[in-house]
């Protein structure tokens, strides 16, 4: 009697039966989460302000503060931000993604439990420089992980959504205080990061931060969990390790003797693939920074009683309407990274910015220098959400998504962490000088101000954005490796070439 033998079986085929009830994207949307919801606990740290500002400076309030302590309270949250930027960049390369977004979720929950106790003004300072420290623990690690653990066709939306948690963040802190004395929205935003912990817990570590530690049966597993068993999976994750071990080759390489002249023989922090995508966040943060994004969201209720009056419309009801807005706006904006290029989008929301500040700025000077113009304080309004709107489809979402995915992965950590941590630089001056200008040109000058500053950034915007769409982060890497130019040209020649050199950029990813 002939027995045959069962036909060998695939351990990945075995693991595919156990995982098979949720579908590779279910699993990236599973690991996405958690990085999404700690970065809406930073967008509630944001708009914390504009609600407990208002309940401090009230008659009966328990803690009466002045005008200098309420700036302080309104900036101590973005005064640690960068320095949370470099240390969230270096908690992820050395303990890895998981492990920091762990951290920063208890660092998180601990700043707000110290606010919803607060009985003194250092007690405020105290819960507003942890929270603003964990915002930027926070900033790195929630990018450079969702980018790690995402297909290209959805890496876009998923980053988006961490801008969509941000915005929801501070909707979520305004109906807090709307309704809630600030403790308690202190303690309902502490919540939220207990969710955050355990979707995190569940979600494993990223597999080029495993591979590049010598991890390689781990970033496998990690890998396969995330992205499935097919075919084209099994040639992405073998690209994947090939392209490791020529970045650890040639890292052994350049520790022997050198000429100087090679460019692998050079720092990784010194090569164009590293410096360009530095300077063009560098430029994107700033632009995004001092074109007034946050300005809205931590004066809200002061903006909304000077733009509109006091007896137009209720303030806080105008602070929710432009909230929603901006929540809505977020979410057209993970619709539109699906299927908009970046560059077409960034062009689009600087016009569409510059536009709204500079007509936004006009209008206010009429409505207070005519008398006839103050029963249409409405038209402000409009004003304000257009400009929410064109910000947030593009200069607000844009650089955070490109932060975790333009950056080469052996100084992804640091790039991620220098470009944030100058992100909340500017975040910090921008909150901090924002009364000084309120007070010495006004408001209709201060719009003026950040309209300039969004046409300016634009302008040099339009001259050294790359285009990121539906391209693996090792073709971005060999996009600033050549330069824009080179790699439009060579897309072009390979066109022409036919389809027998397409193989070869499919084969490649970091």
């Amino acid at each position: 009697m002939i027995i045959k033998k069962p036909p060998a079986t695939d351990d990945a085929f075995i693991e595919s039966n156990v995982v098979k009830r949720f579908s590779p994207l279910a699993r990236q949307v599973l690991a996405a989460s958690g990085p999404i919801i700690s970065s809406a606990a930073a967008g509630m740290t944001n708009g914390f302000s504009a609600i407990l500002l208002p309940q401090l400076q009230q008659p009966g309030s328990k803690l009466s503060i002045t005008e200098d302590q309420a700036s302080w309270i309104a900036s101590m949250a973005p005064l640690p931000m960068a320095l949370g930027c470099i240390l969230g960049g270096l908690l992820m390369e050395r303990c890895g993604r998981k492990s920091a977004h762990l951290l920063l979720n208890i660092s998180f929950a601990i700043g707000w439990c110290v606010l919803s106790m607060a009985g003194s003004y250092a007690q405020i300072l105290a819960g507003r420089f942890i929270t603003g420290l964990s915002c930027g623990l926070v900033g790195p690690p929630a990018s450079v992980y969702i980018a790690e653990t995402s297909d290209p066709r959805y890496r876009g939306i998923l980053l988006a959504g961490v801008t969509f948690a941000v915005s929801g963040g501070i909707l979520l802190a305004h109906l807090f205080g709307t309704f809630f004395r600030w403790q308690t929205a202190a303690l309902l935003c502490s919540l939220f990061m207990i969710v955050a912990y355990l979707l995190m817990v569940v979600s494993p570590e990223s597999p080029a931060w495993l591979l590049a530690r010598g991890a390689r049966s781990e970033a496998e597993a990690s890998f396969r969990w995330l992205r499935g068993f097919d075919p084209a999976s099994r040639q992405e994750f073998e690209a994947m390790v090939a392209r490791t071990d020529k970045t650890v080759n040639s890292g052994k390489a350049s520790e022997g003797p050198a000429d100087g002249t090679s460019d692998q023989n050079r720092s990784p922090y010194k090569r164009r693939e590293f410096l360009m995508p530095l300077a063009t966040l560098l430029v994107f943060f700033a632009t995004m920074q001092f074109s007034g994004v946050n300005i809205v969201a931590f004066y809200s209720i002061a903006l909304m009683k000077t733009t509109i009056g006091s007896d137009s419309l209720n303030e806080y009801l105008a602070m929710l309407i432009v909230d929603l807005v901006r929540v809505v706006t977020s979410l057209v904006a993970c619709i539109l990274l699906r299927s908009v290029g970046r560059r077409p989008l960034a062009m689009a929301s600087g016009v569409g910015t510059t536009v709204s500040l500079i007509g936004l700025s006009i209008f206010l000077y009429f409505q207070t220098s005519i008398p006839l113009y103050r029963n249409y304080s409405w038209l402000s309004l409009i004003f304000l959400i257009s400009y929410i709107v064109f910000v947030g489809i593009g200069l607000f979402p844009l650089p955070w998504c490109m932060t975790g995915e333009i950056f080469p992965v052996a100084t992804r950590g640091l790039g991620s962490g220098l470009t944030s941590s100058f992100n909340f630089v500017c975040f910090f001056a921008v909150i901090k000088t924002g009364p000084t200008l309120f007070a010495t040109v006004g408001i209709n000058g201060t719009f003026l101000v950040y309209g300039v500053i969004s046409l300016l950034g634009t302008l040099l915007l339009y001259v050294i954005l790359p285009e990121t769409k539906n391209r693996t982060l090792q073709e971005i890497e060999e996009q600033f490796r050549r330069g824009r130019r080179k790699s439009k040209d060579a897309e072009a020649s390979a066109g022409e070439e036919g389809p027998a050199v397409a193989p070869a950029r499919i084969a490649t990813i970091s």
